[in-house]
């Protein structure tokens, strides 16, 4: 392609693409420019070509740049404009965009920042900040025979029936690993990396060891992150009166009302037994989990 005086590349051919349910998709425009780096980051989603000038409007916007630059940007309730070196990264961002937009089309649904597994037929759900390993825990998890949904976002229904989501982002792994992971989880992570570098590492589960795309499940515990240097480490009830506000900090819902949504998390805190998990490791925290199982069911 010919160059633009500004830098950006000529615009003529570039088309619209459809991601994700095909009664509520996401509009793309020159989603061509990261297609082939996006399977790095993001998968299940129904992608289907919508045109050179489809009716509606795009829900985001990808520029391509000389130099191997990308300028992404989102309107709507989830309005961002990010500007990238490089495609690894736009297309990171791509998958974070085309996720919240999605989450947004739900007036009842939400994007928790969390970790999830199924263990039998409900969903253990697991909250914390970024700094708290709930990524690290639900691979962990993994490892021990247990249906991977999500280590780092998860669609919340805050409606009458509590169900996560698989939102098809890809597991990843900081690197290099804590010396205390253990030798299973170490081959675990060099047998599932479709990518990395000496940061992290994008994993590639197996069909069957991963929910899919769209998959929903009973949200049957939720278990809050409490990370210790050192200690014994417990599962026990959270009986705390604040879980709702506890959530709320880690919640992406631009969509709805402070009040709403607040309300909504105090049903859902209330209906679905909590847990505080105190650990100094995330293969400690996995290994207490697995075995509480029974425990957690039984509430």
């Amino acid at each position: 392609m010919n160059s633009e005086p500004n830098g950006k590349m000529n615009s003529e051919g570039q088309g619209f693409w459809r991601f994700g349910p095909p009664d509520t998709p996401v509009m793309i425009k020159n989603a061509d420019a990261l297609l082939a780096y996006l399977p790095y980051f993001l998968t299940g989603w129904n992608i289907s070509w919508a045109g050179l000038s489809p009716t509606n409007e795009p829900d985001i916007t990808i520029e391509e740049y000389s130099g191997g630059k990308y300028r992404i940007i989102s309107y709507g309730v989830s309005a961002a404009d990010s500007s990238f070196e490089n495609p690894y990264d736009a297309a990171n961002r791509l998958a974070t965009e085309l996720v919240r937009v999605h989450v947004t089309r739900d007036l009842h649904t939400i994007c928790l920042t969390a970790g999830a597994v199924k263990i039998e037929e409900g969903l253990v759900v697991i909250v914390g900040d970024m700094f708290a390993k709930r990524s690290s825990i639900a691979l962990h998890l993994s490892v021990l025979g247990h249906r991977f949904f999500g280590s780092d976002q998860i669609a919340i229904s805050i409606g009458p029936r509590a169900t996560g989501t698989c939102l098809g982002l890809m597991p990843k792994v900081d690197l290099p690993l804590p010396d205390d992971c253990g030798a299973a989880f170490r081959e675990f992570v060099e047998g599932y990396s479709s990518m990395q570098n000496d940061e992290v590492a994008y994993l590639k589960l197996w069909d069957g060891e991963a929910a899919d795309f769209g998959d929903a499940a009973p949200i049957s515990a939720l278990v809050f992150l409490d990370q210790k240097k050192d200690g014994r480490p417990a599962i026990e009830r959270d009986l705390g009166s604040d879980l709702a506000g506890k959530m709320a900090s880690t919640v992406y819902a631009p969509h709805i009302c402070i009040a709403d949504l607040l309300s909504g998390l105090s049903q859902l805190t209330e209906k679905i037994p909590s847990y505080n998990l105190r650990f100094t490791s995330g293969r400690e925290a996995a290994l207490l989990v697995s075995k509480e199982w029974n425990n957690l069911a039984a509430f």
